[in-house]
């Protein structure tokens, strides 16, 4: 080690006796996704002048009940008056749900803050930068090198997962070193021949003090091993390979092993790529620049020239592997793609069905794809996916070189925090060195202790195609009943100087009741409506007083004779 690096370490190797770091998720602790941590170091423990790092800033996805929603992101609200404070971002890996949030969040902290990325990383997070018309001050890191901020020193450490350039952070303070162990797995056979760095992984467990190890944990109730990318190879290729005519593969758009893999059998089997989707396309063609993936343009067929060649000559990477309603997938299984599925056609899944907010729409999409004549490959079981997270044995690894002192899980949901829990019971840990926080708690560490006596309040913030934040809890309720039950519209011309209806009520029903098969329901609500108008209609007459009236003794009247609440809209018009 030079002489700069030891008086660098020096200033972090003093006890600082009233320094304290609170370590808050504002993605919530107890979430897979919307990952964002935020260390905040206090000097003599004055939160008043503390100093920020943010760990990751990524994009959750909505589940089935939140309609229209596109994403969900984390609660900056904490940071909204320490904006002056955070000195970077620091992303571990090109995931989107680590990444996929930068583009919301740097405009509302500012877009001058410091993000530091791994070479492939900072590729895609530039790509969505661009499209967003942003721009960041982005700096790249590798596994040499050292992130000086400040009371922080941070080393990034290389790990193994579905994706290159994945990394862990040293995160060295006064108190000691806080060990962020993002998504990982140690892969002892990796199909791009980078191995995790054990050895540095060791040396910080025998060198440093390590107070606490974060830790991804979502593959913690598997026993043994993660299983190597290299395992699948087998088994994936054979599929291809047995292809009676066209293959599609869908996967993580940013899974670049194994398009990687995908190209190289498609390639070794006599087919052409033909790549289908916007977020797969850039995908790629990052990878290549990158050198990560090697595809020459004879190798590839445009969409439009796909007729010139037989089907068992095509391999397809399609995006939308979760049933994205604007995805290619999903436009081509709903016959609003030029690309048709037909009998004989194979699709390969080789993705994950755990991702929260994901799980229905892939199967509604292998469904979709069986009835339409294809043949579906997908799940664990034909062994054309392999988890990008630890399992036990990978978790019990890092635990024993590392020998923190407390350990906080993250990256996984409360099922997979109680079996990690119960693994590190087992390597003899007791249960006052696990720290498990309730979402909204903040940890707080001082001098040979922690405590997690305080919380922050943080709401759901949701993404549709229209802004940040603006679906609210009203609008999803609405957008609920709409799906659920319809809508059910009434239209009165009414002539208000004499409180009387200019013609009877047209009544309109979307997603409610088919008019033709209801007419006689229809015809009692018109009577009805016409009966309470009379009925509270006065001179002069309140319009909105009417239209009250009337939208509540629908509402009942409805649900009485159909047991269904619909959205009612009654409209006055005035003439």
């Amino acid at each position: 080690m030079n002489a700069n690096i030891q008086n660098i370490q020096k200033q972090f190797t003093q006890p600082g006796t009233n320094d304290a770091l609170k370590i808050i998720s504002l993605g919530s602790f107890g979430e897979v996704t919307q990952n964002m941590f935020v260390y905040e170091f206090a000097p003599q423990g004055n939160f008043s002048k503390s100093q920020i790092i943010i760990v990751d800033c990524g994009v959750g996805f909505p589940e089935e009940d939140e309609f229209g929603v596109d994403l969900q992101i984390p609660d900056t609200t904490y940071l909204e008056d320490k904006k002056d404070r955070i000195q970077a971002i620091i992303i571990t890996h090109g995931h989107e749900d680590h990444i996929g949030a930068i583009r919301f969040v740097l405009p509302i902290l500012g877009q001058n803050i410091p993000i530091y990325a791994p070479k492939l990383a900072t590729a895609f997070i530039q790509e969505r930068l661009i499209e967003a018309g942003q721009k960041a001050r982005i700096n790249t890191y590798d596994r040499s090198s050292i992130i000086k901020l400040d009371n922080f020193y941070i080393k990034p450490v290389a790990v193994n997962h579905s994706i290159p350039d994945t990394f862990h952070l040293s995160i060295k303070t006064s108190l000691g070193v806080f060990y962020h162990g993002s998504d990982f797995k140690f892969d002892f056979f990796p199909i791009d021949g980078k191995h995790a760095d054990y050895e540095a992984i060791s040396r910080i467990g025998n060198d440093e003090n390590v107070v606490c190890l974060l830790s991804d944990c979502l593959g913690s109730d598997h026993e043994g091993f993660s299983p190597s990318e290299a395992s699948i190879a087998q088994n994936f290729e054979y599929e291809i390979k047995t292809g009676k005519g066209r293959v599609f593969v869908t996967s993580i758009s940013s899974n670049i092993l194994r398009w990687k893999q995908a190209i190289e059998y498609g390639k070794r089997n006599g087919r052409k790529v033909v790549v289908v989707g916007f977020s797969v396309d850039k995908a790629i063609k990052i990878a290549q620049e990158l050198g990560y993936i090697k595809l020459n343009k004879e190798d590839i067929v445009p969409i439009e020239r796909i007729k010139n060649f037989r089907d068992n000559q095509l391999i397809f990477l399609v995006a939308g592997f979760a049933g994205q309603p604007t995805s290619a997938l999903s436009k081509i299984v709903m016959g609003k793609h030029r690309i048709k599925i037909s009998k004989g056609d194979k699709v390969i899944f080789s993705s994950p069905d755990y991702i929260p907010g994901t799980t229905s729409g892939i199967y509604k999409m292998i469904d979709n794809l069986a009835k339409m004549g294809a043949e579906v490959t997908y799940g664990k079981d034909e062994a054309i996916h392999v988890s990008g997270h630890g399992y036990q044995k990978d978790h019990a690894l890092l635990i024993s070189l590392l020998r923190p002192k407390y350990i906080l899980p993250i990256g996984g949901n409360y099922r997979h925090i109680k079996a990690y829990q119960l693994m590190c019971q087992q390597l003899g840990r007791s249960d006052d060195q696990f720290i498990l926080p309730e979402p909204d708690e903040v940890v707080t560490f001082r001098h040979n202790r922690f405590d997690t006596n305080s919380k922050i309040s943080l709401r759901k913030v949701l993404i549709d195609g229209f802004g940040i934040g603006d679906v609210g809890a009203t609008v999803l309720r609405d957008r609920r009943t709409l799906a659920e039950d319809g809508m059910f519209s009434v239209v009165l011309l009414v002539d208000t100087a004499q409180g009387k209806l200019i013609k009877e009520p047209v009544l309109l029903s979307r997603g409610f009741v088919f008019a033709k098969e209801n007419q006689e329901l229809l015809n009692l609500l018109k009577s009805e409506i016409m009966e309470k108008f009379r009925e509270y209609v006065g001179k002069p007459m309140n319009v909105e007083f009417v239209r009250q009236k009337i939208q509540g003794h629908l509402e009942e009247s409805i649900f009485k004779h159909t047991g269904r609440q619909p959205m009612i809209l009654p409209l006055l018009i005035e003439v």
